[in-house]
């Protein structure tokens, strides 16, 4: 009888975990989403400089490397944020390892045209909508 309400805790928290998992790399896509979005901003801006720059014959203007700098950093952090969904998936595929009798089954595939990694059943790329084969 503790057997059985042994294998429910065990199920039960295997569930919570996966749970939790799901619950951070959706905030962790959430943050990058908004790095993405001060990107942009920063690439408006520095179109704008840059146009501004030419006008006025400005060969070097120091606002425009500030801008850069500052992208090149968002940049980074996007792939730190990629890195910890990278490590949250892994965990998860970790500890749903199969038994030694079952063949493994693929979740995942990479995008031929960009190289995304995609579920393994996406009829699409998440990134750049190219049809998955």
């Amino acid at each position: 009888m503790s057997d059985i309400f042994g294998k429910i805790k065990s199920g039960a928290g295997k569930i919570a975990r996966e749970a939790d998992n799901a619950i951070d790399s959706k905030r962790i896509e959430m943050q990058i989403g908004s790095i993405k979005n001060q990107i942009d901003d920063l690439y408006r801006k520095l179109g704008q400089l840059t146009y501004d720059s030419s006008v006025k014959k400005e060969l070097e203007n120091p606002e425009v490397a500030g801008v850069i700098a500052k992208v090149t950093e968002l940049k980074q952090l996007i792939a730190s944020k990629e890195e910890e969904i990278k490590n949250i998936k892994e965990d998860k595929v970790v500890s749903q390892a199969p038994q030694a009798s079952q063949a493994p089954v693929p979740t995942k595939k990479f995008c031929a045209n960009c190289g995304k990694e995609n579920e393994a059943n996406s009829k699409f790329c998440v990134e750049c909508g190219a049809k998955m084969g």
